[in-house]
């Protein structure tokens, strides 16, 4: 994490034009991003896809400020953010059914859906 922060102010200060909203949204998507690793999401396979894709976006984000391309740049982080959330949201599910199975009397039906 420390040194995904290094990097993140590395990028923006050689940016030098960075504005405060996209800096904002950077940093958000980013501790998303972290929150869904601490989570687990890359040992659930669906949230795994979705923390990918955040990554990947939040890299995108960087390259794109990097550029000058400020306004890309905040929509890549905006899905970012929301990929992290949805990675969250799936290992927050994913647990959520493990212990109503754990819970569940022996023998007992549950749901997979």
């Amino acid at each position: 994490m420390r040194a995904t922060f290094i990097s993140l102010v590395v990028v923006l200060f050689a940016a030098g034009c960075a504005t405060a909203p996209e800096s904002r949204e950077l940093t958000s998507s980013i501790a998303s991003v972290n929150t869904a690793e601490k989570l687990g999401a890359s040992q659930v396979p669906e949230a795994a896809r979705a923390l990918e894709s955040a990554k990947h976006e939040v890299a995108w984000a960087r390259a794109l400020i990097v550029n000058g391309k400020h306004g890309r740049a905040q929509l890549m982080a905006e899905r970012a953010e929301i990929d992290a959330a949805l990675a969250i949201a799936l290992v927050r599910e994913h647990e959520a059914r493990r212990a109503a199975q754990q819970a569940a009397p022996p023998g007992a039906a549950t749901s997979t859906h």
